[in-house]
């Protein structure tokens, strides 16, 4: 999936290591998110007395015992569900298994789901803004919050309500990462801070390679350091496989890895965003542009990358054709009918990268996840709140593992066997970092200037020192008068 993403860098407890992440979604559609800006909104729109009494309503109208997951109900009333997925993709079969149990347990509700496919994320403001009646709606918190703001409901108080199916509440249920990360959202939005998206469908951003490739080469071990990964690239090579490969969806997330590896994201951010040039001057930049040109005059980049347009490479990935792809961990599920039950997934994040500021490494991790949303101005808060539940309950996340390949939202559930290595992969970072490694929070000037100037180095157009003069000219030029 061609995924963007603005994800603010935040740093997360060790419950991290008991947690996360994987989204996946529609191979045909680009997924846009514009950075968070800071905004006012009046709190006073989402204050806690209104939560308050929709949390007594909810909990008087809906009784559930977590033990045998049934629910004695007396809500009613109608309830409309926008969805980010297509009618046809496998989150939406297991969506319309959670809507049968939950029509079980509250008939009396009158509840619809509109499989709007990534049109969603155009639709759902006009839509608010236009007063349509829609109670609950999904999407990337990190751009969602922001763009339906006037719209959202603070959460906090509801989530004291049992799990679906869990002994505890629904916060408790949660992988707590992505719960201080969503709640991390509201200020950015310029909201009273508090809850306003309930995490699912999880991702992280790591590279994911052939075991099958990579054992026919010799090599055993996932690397850790850059010189590993070259080291292992070599044998893979020497084998008569592409080591690396990605296309026009993921060239940014190379550039920001090595350099983020190195220095950290929020250097990456100051970086991008240098009117002066200067900073492309720091040898760690020099580094980059030298590996990169090593990298190609050895063979180690595939010889479609110039030209490879998504979803290109991660075929040639699964095809054996390449070996090592950095993508997010929906990888399994878009590609899981190419590669069939027996292929055998790795995945290890970004290699630490020598000279760096000691901000780097693997402390560091790209990860995220789609939301749950809800409308302050719904008509029927209680009964929504309630499939929002079975949404978010163990039964469902448990179905998303299974039947899309998806990482859990809730704690203490399996993850995709696919993804077993991925898991492991994150266990040991503490600093979520955003979309791109920070490469594309300069906007225009990332997408226009450094992804293709980036291209000109690895097709052999620029040396090392000219990609590097080149940063610095082009910063400058970029950013005059700006």
């Amino acid at each position: 999936m061609k995924k963007r993403f603005a994800v603010p860098a935040l740093m997360v407890t060790s419950a991290l290591s008991l947690s996360l992440l994987a989204g996946c979604g529609d191979s045909n559609t680009n997924n846009s998110a514009s950075s968070n800006t800071s905004s006012t909104n009046a709190a006073s729109t989402n204050d806690s007395s209104t939560n308050t009494a929709s949390t007594n309503t909810a909990s008087n109208n809906a009784s559930t015992d977590t033990s045998t997951n049934t629910t004695t109900s007396a809500l009613e009333g109608k309830v409309v569900m926008w969805s980010m997925w297509s009618e046809t993709e496998p989150q939406a079969a297991v969506i319309k298994q959670a809507v049968e149990d939950f029509k079980a347990a509250n008939p009396n509700v009158d509840l619809e789901v509109k499989f709007q496919g990534r049109d969603e994320f155009k639709l759902i403001k006009p839509a608010l803004d236009g007063g349509e009646a829609i109670d609950i709606w999904e999407g990337d918190p990190s751009n969602m919050i922001n763009t339906t703001k006037d719209h959202v409901l603070k959460l906090d108080d509801l989530l004291t309500q049992p799990a679906i199916g869990m002994d505890k509440s629904v916060q408790d249920s949660l992988l707590p990462s992505l719960m201080n990360w969503t709640k991390s959202l509201s200020t950015q939005a310029g909201l009273e801070e508090g809850f306003y998206a309930l995490p699912q469908q999880p991702f992280a951003v790591e590279f994911f390679y052939n075991k099958s490739v990579w054992d026919k080469a010799g090599v055993t071990q996932a690397p850790k350091t850059w010189d590993e990964f070259m080291a292992a690239a070599d044998l893979i090579k020497k084998s008569g496989s592409a080591p690396v490969t990605f296309d026009d969806a993921y060239r940014d997330q190379f550039i920001g890895g090595y350099l983020a590896s190195a220095m950290g994201s929020d250097w990456v951010d100051q970086l991008v965003k240098d009117k002066t040039g200067d900073m492309w001057k720091d040898p760690i930049v020099l580094q980059f542009a030298k590996d990169v040109q090593a990298m190609r005059e050895k063979g180690f980049f595939s010889d479609k990358i110039a030209g490879s347009k998504y979803p290109a490479a991660q075929q040639d990935l699964v095809l054996g054709q390449s070996a090592t792809y950095l993508n997010g961990t929906w990888l399994p599920n878009e590609v899981s009918k190419t590669a069939g039950p027996d292929f055998q997934w790795g995945a290890f994040q970004f290699p630490t990268v020598a000279n760096g500021n000691d901000k780097g490494g693997q402390q560091n991790l790209v990860f995220g996840a789609q939301g749950i949303l809800m409308n302050k101005d719904s008509k029927n808060i209680p009964a929504a709140y309630e499939f929002v539940k079975y949404l978010v309950s163990k039964k469902t996340q448990e179905g998303m593992v299974k039947q899309a390949v998806a990482i859990p939202a809730t704690i203490d559930t399996d993850w995709p066997a696919q993804l077993a290595d991925a898991q492991t992969a994150f266990n040991n970072a503490q600093v979520n970092m955003p979309w791109g490694f920070g490469i594309d929070n300069g906007g225009d000037f990332s997408s226009g200037t450094i992804i293709p100037v980036f291209m000109e180095l690895i097709t052999g157009k620029l040396s090392a020192e000219q990609y590097v003069d080149k940063m610095v000219s082009e910063s400058k030029k970029f950013y005059t008068g700006k």
